[in-house]
């Protein structure tokens, strides 16, 4: 009888363990991330402003979201790959190719094939959104909005790579940081 209550106090402490690690494993990733990564600057385009079931955030649809298929090269929908990531003359990134490895002393992100179309791969990125305070979310999604759209098109986001995580570090609009262009209008 011992080992059996013994035997479950162990499954239970192993359960809330789980339970407590995988979100610290998480945010722990995210954090280091965040501190340690490279800074990469990703033009954004216009996207849909209101999605009532995501809650508080800016949308975003990354302009620079595919990449040329290397000949001979296979992937399929949804499969995962590994996007190298070069910084243009203009000081924006790009992403220069696939591999299916993870690759070594290069950047790059972690992203799933969205579609392929010739000798292109359409990417679903690991970052579509930025996170905002709620009260400044709204005013932040119209004037990300409203300069999306513009001719110039001068909103991007800053995101730090890291060992193929990423996370967005904050969102730009006319050179100017969200939080402060919300405060500021």
């Amino acid at each position: 009888e011992f080992r059996r209550v013994l035997f479950r106090s162990g499954c239970y402490l192993m359960a809330m363990l789980a339970q407590v690690a995988v979100p610290a494993t998480m945010i722990w990733g995210h954090e280091r991330t965040l501190a340690a990564g490279s800074v990469y600057k990703f033009r954004t385009q216009p996207v849909d402003p209101y999605d009532a079931f995501r809650g508080r955030y800016v949308s975003l649809r990354i302009e620079e979201s595919h990449a040329p298929l290397v000949q001979g090269l296979t992937v399929e929908r949804g499969q995962k790959v590994y996007a190298l990531i070069e910084v243009g003359a203009d000081g924006f990134a790009r992403l220069s190719g696939i591999r299916i490895l993870p690759p070594v002393g290069v950047p790059y992100l972690t992203a799933h094939v969205y579609y392929v179309t010739g000798s292109v791969v359409q990417l679903r990125l690991p970052f579509d959104r930025c996170y905002m305070e709620e009260s400044r979310a709204p005013a932040a999604e119209r004037a990300y909005q409203e300069h999306s759209h513009a001719a110039s098109r001068n909103t991007y986001i800053a995101v730090r790579v890291l060992d193929g995580t990423s996370a967005v570090e904050s969102l730009w609009i006319e050179g100017i940081s969200v939080h402060d262009f919300v405060s500021v209008k």
